[in-house]
């Protein structure tokens, strides 16, 4: 009974470590608390997010070798992702240094592949990422009732100075819910407030809300029907306005009716396709239309310039790239007048930042877990793809929630005996 006890225990300890890692994840991914100015919430965020990362990679270490799992694969990915890894790092940095700093995201699945990979031999493979879709939608609920209460006119209470696209101040409820980016008009509604819950911006809390209806959507027993969560999680989505959101909403909803219905007959489903598809592309349009502004100033446009000034850059070096943080090269190929008194010299795609950075190589890193993921498990490709398309669309280059789950991709990659589902 003392044996069972202390296991008991120990499998809480790894339970309540997973938890807290992906609140410090969450935590960083340009909350308040992690942008707020005058502060040092940032490094104490970082520096214990590896610290329990390490924690839990000698916890998974030890129960591994206890319980006799086989380490070959964990290794033989150590040896040649680490290897490769470390190479271009190395290559990369003779060309023009960089700190440790803006490179750590990249090592993240050094550390967290080998604790997925025994919770995978345990039967838990998707265990974090479940535990980051729960903390999500507790974020989702309080958001709800506070932008709710927001809508109706409530008067905010507390006020931080954030420093994110220079100093200014944010107001919220309680510290619990921040209305950080005003009101716009969204779908034909007028002066909607965006939700932003804890985050500095709504982008970033959609993304956070996105990869969370993802977790849910594909990484659940449910055919057809959508649990409380997912909805609760969409409903969220369209609540921060973000365009991006909205059409990844729409997306994955569309691809979860059509091709992982497994209760509905195969001409059934090439009905639905036919008959989908139209309505897919008219919400993607409309959405898209309710953005678009031919003003060089306007967000749309902005974003476009964007992808021109990260495809320029890396036009530059398109094999190493022109080093990492080096933003300048993305700035001086932005549109000029976008640097008239600093107006607008933040970047919105992460994949072309990466590239102008790294290259190709960088490039692969994102996309390799995703092409062999196709010859894999046809769930997790797509789960994968639109996690990449995120990534195209959205800054989350040194998010840590985006490489978590790339380590959670080369998991399903590395096992030997997952099966290949088409």
């Amino acid at each position: 009974m003392q044996r069972l006890r202390n296991v008991h225990i120990k499998f809480d300890l790894k339970i309540l470590l997973q938890y807290f890692l992906i609140i410090l994840a969450i935590l960083q991914c340009n909350t308040v608390f992690f942008r707020e100015y005058g502060t040092i919430h940032s490094k104490i965020v970082v520096l214990l997010f590896i610290v329990v990362m390490l924690s839990l990679l000698f916890i998974s270490t030890l129960e591994g070798i206890k319980k006799r799992i086989n380490l070959k694969p964990i290794l033989i990915f150590l040896i040649c992702f680490g290897g490769l890894l470390i190479i271009f790092l190395v290559i990369s940095f003779i060309r023009r240094s960089f700190t440790i700093s803006s490179i750590f995201m990249l090592l993240i699945p050094l550390f967290m592949v080998p604790i997925m990979y025994v919770d995978y031999q345990n039967g838990n493979v998707d265990r974090i990422l479940q535990v980051f879709k729960n903390i999500v939608v507790i974020l989702a609920c309080v958001s709800l009732v506070f932008w709710l209460l927001a809508m109706f006119g409530l008067n905010t209470n507390t006020t931080k100075l954030v420093s994110w696209g220079g100093v200014r101040s944010v107001y919220g409820y309680s510290f619990l819910h921040y209305i950080s980016q005003g009101s716009v008009n969204f779908l034909g509604l007028p002066r909607v407030i965006r939700n932003t819950g804890i985050f500095v911006e709504a982008p970033m809390y959609s993304y956070i809300l996105c990869m969370a209806m993802l977790v849910s959507i594909f990484l659940e027993k449910r055919d057809i029907t959508f649990s409380w969560k997912t909805w609760i999680l969409m409903i969220t989505i369209l609540t921060t306005t973000s365009s991006t959101g909205a059409i990844i909403l729409a997306v994955t909803i569309f691809v979860k009716l059509t091709f992982f219905n497994k209760k509905t007959h195969f001409s059934i489903k090439i009905l639905l396709v036919v008959l989908l598809i139209p309505v897919l592309l008219i919400i993607i349009a409309n959405v898209i239309s309710k953005k678009v502004d031919t003003n060089w100033y306007s967000s749309s446009s902005v974003r476009y310039n964007d992808f021109m000034a990260g495809f320029l850059a890396w036009r530059l070096h398109p094999w190493l790239g022109n080093g990492f943080g080096n933003y300048s090269v993305l700035v001086s190929n932005m549109d000029y007048r976008r640097l008239i008194n600093n107006f607008n010299t933040g970047f919105s795609t992460g994949f072309m930042e990466m590239l102008a950075y790294g290259g190709i190589p960088a490039g692969m890193y994102y996309i390799s877990p995703v092409a062999i993921l196709l010859f894999k498990n046809r769930k997790i490709f797509v789960l994968s793809a639109i996690v990449f398309l995120l990534f195209v669309f959205t800054l989350v280059n040194d998010v840590y929630i985006n490489y978590i789950f790339i380590s959670y991709f080369w998991t399903i990659i590395i096992d030997k005996n997952e099966r290949k589902r088409l």
